[in-house]
């Protein structure tokens, strides 16, 4: 580091009033203990409130494939098993071994991996208030804060990886925003070990180390050399970066088109592609004449690398004491393939269009209403009066009409994509005319392009539930780009924060994920599921009925320690306590081919006497004809149980 010297330009406060971000050899500045002690209460009154907020919604509501994979994985760790090797693991294995230590410590029921998940969550408040302060002043961050929360995961609070992919992007994302206030080495390897941990919880987490990728080629672009130039060096560097940054892109372009429409294309690769031409731009327009470029990259690629390998080679020990890391790499890129081919949702042309007309208009309102000075008494009166009529209106207008709340909801998640390329845009441009210092760059570019590469999670299930696992880093990356605008519009965008926190709380939430984004729909997941192994969650009377009877009907016939449950029923395995002989969760991860033979070879190598046959399986077709034959002949004694099938012989 001590071939390099940092620019360290004035500090420029964000129009906000926030306390902005300090230069690194810049002096703090003075702070009275009441102003020190008021900041410290409002972050306790948010932690506090989120806190609230998390407990109430913790237990409610469940997807019953989802908590059945998440248990049952937990349970095989127990029982000693490796995820890969024992069964087919439906994401990379970190989560598993995390569940089980949440049954070991809490109790082997569904609640307990819900405990773990508040835990972590607890954790991640303070990191989405930390990087929303750093562009804003408290208060502000606050608000910021209190919409992230009800964006995030008290809208489905099972403890699903996605969710441990944002908090683990939101934690590197916080550290790296300290490192490029502070420059210290141990933030970046911080900030690596954060996406390995991802990674470890699911495939996605590569996402946030391609946007970290980014933004460290960037980042080397925004600090000058004291060392001359070399020509042919430099050179090389280039070559170095736009190939790089090319082949970035077509990985990108190759893995989205096994699954895509054009929406999928302009929701997701052209805010990458967005952050890839600002840094190629970055490189071509300014020239300073930089010298030791490769050294200044690796040894930042070196330190992130290293903190991104620790968690993974951890993860391995197991894999390489017993030789099975190529079929842990096998399986892990098998049941991803699967995924996209099997389990894919296309994001919708309808809602995207809608979504973006809305945006444009809206963003037209807020120019021409935009004051050029500080906003009179009488200017925000006449101006929030009718944004304070018509928040309700709408609110109302999304409850009673469905197409107003799939306008609402489409508006709100365009805007990932259109935050990113308006904000990589601006960014260019104040670039060109030296409006931002090298850290204001830095960090909005960081921010920009986490979010760009995290909303790939959405891909290729774009569920609507899969836009909140990544809605907070939305609102920060807009935190981030409005908190550098001169001059911004704060009351209309007071009055969306205060719209969009209304509507994720009173609209969106009681219709829990199966009808997110689609309709507004009462809360019915008010029935405890009352299984001993359920922990107590809430569902609705229909799902608690069906469950419970299944439930009696198993273990009133089924003897020995196995069942079989097919297609796609990990959860009957984990509610009823009895064992899967097959270890695959979900039926499109096996092989068609002899999929008869081998079931009715499980049956007989564990002398199963009951069967479970489920109608509606969330994925995979039905079981195959000359299977269901079989278990008709074989198990003649039959009740049914909602949308199961219960067989046993006699």
């Amino acid at each position: 580091m001590n071939d390099y010297r940092f620019e360290t330009e004035p500090r420029q406060v964000p129009i906000w009033g926030a306390a902005g971000v300090r230069e690194r050899f810049s002096r703090p500045e003075p702070r009275s203990a009441r102003t020190s002690s008021g900041r410290r209460f409002l972050f306790a009154l948010v932690l506090m409130l989120s806190a609230l907020y998390m407990a109430r919604e913790l237990k409610r509501g469940w997807v019953p494939s989802d908590e059945g994979t998440l248990a049952e994985s937990a349970e095989r760790v127990l029982r000693g098993e490796l995820p890969h090797r024992d069964y087919h693991e439906g994401y990379t294995g970190g989560l598993s071994y995390l569940n089980a230590l949440a049954f070991r410590v809490f109790g082997t029921n569904l609640a307990s991996m819900r405990y773990m998940l508040l835990l972590f969550f607890l954790a991640w408040v303070p990191a989405v208030y930390y990087v929303a302060s750093r562009f804003v002043s408290p208060p502000v961050a606050s608000a910021v804060t209190l919409l992230a929360v009800v964006w995030g995961p008290p809208m489905y609070a099972a403890a699903m990886p996605s969710w441990y992919n944002l908090f683990f992007a939101t934690f590197g994302l916080a550290a790296l925003l300290r490192y490029i206030e502070v420059q210290t080495g141990g933030w970046l390897l911080l900030a690596g070990c954060g996406g390995g941990i991802s990674l470890l919880f699911k495939l996605p987490g590569l996402f946030f180390v391609g946007g970290v990728l980014l933004f460290l080629v960037f980042r080397e672009q925004t600090t000058s050399g004291v060392k001359p130039a070399d020509h042919h060096n430099s050179l090389w560097y280039r070559i170095f970066v736009v190939a790089s940054i090319v082949a970035y892109d077509a990985l990108l372009f190759a893995m989205l088109r096994k699954s895509a429409n054009n929406v999928t294309y302009l929701y997701f690769w052209v805010p990458e592609l967005a952050a890839s031409g600002a840094v190629i731009w970055h490189e071509f327009y300014f020239d300073r004449h930089r010298g030791a470029r490769f050294q200044f990259l690796f040894r930042e690629l070196l330190l992130f690398g290293f903190g991104l390998a620790i968690p993974v080679v951890l993860f391995l020990v197991p894999y390489l004491l017993t030789g099975n890391v190529g079929l842990l790499v096998r399986d892990i890129f098998a049941v991803s393939g699967q995924l996209i081919g099997q389990a894919n949702m296309k994001p919708p042309v309808l809602w995207f269009l809608e979504g973006c007309v809305a945006t444009v208009l809206l963003g037209g309102v807020v120019l021409l209403t935009r004051s050029k000075t500080v906003p009179q008494f009488w200017e925000v009166v006449l101006l929030g009066t009718p944004l304070a009529l018509l928040i309700p209106a709408a609110l109302l207008l999304a409850r009673q009409t469905k197409y107003f709340y799939q306008l609402a909801w489409s508006t709100i998640w365009v805007l990932a994509p259109f935050i990113a390329v308006l904000g990589i845009g601006l960014l260019i441009r104040w670039c060109s005319h030296n409006r931002l210092g090298s850290m204001q760059r830095q960090q909005l570019f960081l921010t920009l392009s986490v979010m760009a590469a995290c909303s790939l999670i959405q891909f290729p299930f774009s569920n609507t539930i899969y836009f909140c696992y990544i809605a907070p880093l939305v609102l920060l990356s807009a935190t981030a780009l409005v908190s550098v605008m001169d001059k911004p519009p704060r009351l209309a965008v007071g009055g969306m924060m205060c719209f969009c926190f209304l509507f994720a709380l009173f609209e969106l939430r009681p219709g829990f994920v199966y009808h997110l984004g689609v309709e507004y729909a009462p809360d019915t997941q008010t029935v405890r599921l009352s299984l001993p192994r359920a922990g107590g969650l809430r569902v609705t009377a229909e799902s608690a009925r069906e469950y419970e009877e299944l439930n009696r009907l198993i273990r009133q016939h089924a003897r020995g320690e196995y069942i079989l449950a097919k297609p796609d029923s990990p959860e009957v395995y984990f509610l009823s306590g009895f064992h899967d002989p097959s270890g695959i969760f979900f039926d499109f991860y096996e092989d068609a081919l002899g999929r008869t033979r081998r079931a009715l070879a499980a049956i007989q190598l564990h002398n199963i006497n009951l069967v479970v046959v489920n109608h509606r399986p969330p994925f995979s077709g039905p079981i195959p004809d000359d299977l269901r034959a079989a278990l008709e002949r074989d198990f003649p004694n039959r009740a049914d149980a909602g949308d199961f099938e219960v067989r046993w012989k006699p």
